[in-house]
Parts: C-alpha cells; structure tokens; sequence
C-alpha cells in the first residue's frame, strides 16, 4: 500500500532539496504559507510555489563544488517544458496539493537524480510511490474541498519550467543554487 504524506509535514531546519519553482502558483501557496509554513517563505528571490524533485537531499555543509557540478550537467540537458495544475488533491491525512500534468516529466527528473545520488532517495524512501504535486499549505478552517472552491476560476494554471533550484530551509528557505535548463551545447 503506497503511503501519502500526512497534513503540515513539518520541514526539518537544515534539510535541502531540488526543486522547480512554480511563481504562476505563488499567490495560491506564499498568503497560506505566511500563516502555516513560514520557513518556507523564501529569504531571497525564490518562490513559496515550487514541485519537489528531490528532497530531503544532502547537508548543506557537505555540498561543494563537485556536487553543484553534478547537478549543472544535469539539469543542462533539460529542456524547458511546459506544464499545467489542473486540479486540486488531497494525500490521504490532508495535505493538499495541485496536480502537475504531465506529471511525468517529474518523475523522471526525480529518478534521474535518484540515480545520480542514490544515498538521497525521494522523501528519505518513506514513499513506495512519489507523486508529483505542488503543495499548498492549508490554514485552520481550510480543506481541500473549500481550497478547490476557492481555485475553481483559476484552474488551471499555466506554467513552464526554465530552472531548478537547490534550496536549504533553515529560519527560512534559502536558494544555493540555480541550474537553467537547456544550458547543454547541442
């Protein structure tokens, strides 16, 4: 049986992880984020909105050159795509999420770096299956059945993704790096 997140994850000070940031999406998540999740309000020019690629990843302390290295050729042999939330989720235990279609390309960005870090498996490996998804923090009062209500006009959202980022949450979320997509000679 595939396990889902549980509502409110807490986010542990001192993880890091790769993701996409979604700005499209950010008024949706930043004004819930503010009263729910304030580590995850980005410190610098980043994005509350974003879709874990990988995540919990390796301590900050421990990434040097080599691994932004790693990571820059990696993500410099992918395209930038474009892609769309179309709807409103829930994991079982309540954490809400929109749904990124196609959601493969996700996946496959994650088994990517799986492969390529294969001590850092997506979510510490408590998932059987990871599921793409952006999530948006819920505030007391607020499921995902009045979250669709109120998206219901603004679904669905188009996006294109150009980058990721490794963050580091500490007080904040930090940007340590960003990697362009496409960036590879053809």
């Amino acid at each position: 049986m595939t396990q889902r997140p549980p509502d409110r994850v807490p986010v542990p000070p001192g993880t890091t992880g790769l993701v996409i940031p979604v700005r499209e999406a950010e008024t949706v998540v930043r004004s819930r984020a503010m009263i729910t999740a304030p580590e995850l309000l980005p410190a610098d020019d980043g994005s509350a909105a974003h879709i874990t690629l990988l995540a919990p990843f390796m301590p900050a302390d421990t990434i040097d050159g080599g691994v932004l290295s790693e990571l820059a050729d990696f993500f410099a042999d992918v395209t930038a795509f474009a892609f769309r939330l179309t709807s409103v989720a829930e994991f079982p235990g309540g954490a809400a999420y929109l749904t990124p279609e196609p959601p493969d390309v996700f996946r496959r960005l994650t088994q990517g770096l799986h492969r390529l870090f294969p001590e850092f498996p997506p979510y510490g490996g408590a998932f059987d299956d990871v599921v793409p998804h952006l999530t948006v923090p819920l505030p007391d009062g607020e499921d995902a059945s009045s979250l669709r209500t109120a998206l219901r006009r603004r679904l669905p959202v188009e996006s294109h993704a150009t980058e990721a980022r490794l963050v580091h949450v500490t007080d904040r979320m930090h940007t340590l790096a960003r990697f362009r997509f496409g960036t590879a000679a053809a």
